[in-house]
């Protein structure tokens, strides 16, 4: 849910991902969520879009992709390739591939996490070019079913990349509810940072998800 200054609610929308480990090592997901997308939190209006274009929608249903993850390392330290297809603009047929990797380690109670990636425009390209995602997460659990987490990360286009880079900067909880099933929420300033005048505090969204698994 975007909580922008002026626009609070605008859009609201609900965004599924669908995972499915092919092989111990090969997963592959289709997916529409901004995390999924680029690793960040702090964005609304991809998936369903509840608000309708008044509302700030861009359409009914925003970014439909497919992505493998391949995992190359695990233990404490993962590491893992990842690459997809999506559809960022289902109306306006602007479509990108992404290569990326995630990486993971974890020290006790500790944990951190960063999955950079790159956008590829391969259709529109006047408004469908490259960008850039490097999301950071920094995890601790407080309890064996609880975690916090701050986020940040940098993003932003390679055009113009000195003038329109942005740094987010949030805050998260999650419960484990059991083995296979999770709850969270964040609160994230999407780019409480960055090279336009847009910035800062006023930009900020709230996310909440449940995840299941078996």
């Amino acid at each position: 849910m975007n909580l922008s200054a002026g626009v609070a609610g605008k859009p609201t929308s609900l965004a599924p991902d669908l995972s499915y480990g092919v092989t111990d090592a090969l997963t592959v997901s289709l997916l529409s969520s901004t995390f999924a997308l680029t690793g960040f939190r702090g964005g609304a209006g991809r998936g369903l879009c509840l608000n309708g274009t008044d509302g700030g929608c861009a359409g009914v249903y925003d970014n439909a992709g497919i992505e493998g993850l391949y995992a190359l390392a695990t233990g404490p330290t993962s590491f893992a390739a990842n690459v997809g297809l999506h559809a960022l603009d289902l109306d306006g047929g602007a479509i990108a591939a992404k290569v990326g990797a995630k990486l993971r380690h974890v020290v006790g109670a500790v944990s951190i996490a960063t999955s950079p990636s790159m956008f590829v425009g391969l259709t529109e390209r006047d408004t469908n070019k490259e960008s850039l995602w490097i999301p950071v997460l920094a995890q601790y659990k407080v309890a064996p079913a609880v975690a916090l987490g701050l986020g940040t990360g940098f993003k932003g286009p390679l055009d113009g990349l000195a003038d329109r880079w942005e740094v987010s900067f949030g805050a998260s909880g999650v419960l484990t509810l059991s083995p296979a099933m999770n709850v969270g929420a964040s609160w994230t300033f999407g780019k409480i940072l960055g090279g336009a005048d847009a910035t800062g505090v006023d930009y900020r969204a709230a996310h909440l998800w449940f995840s299941f698994s078996r």
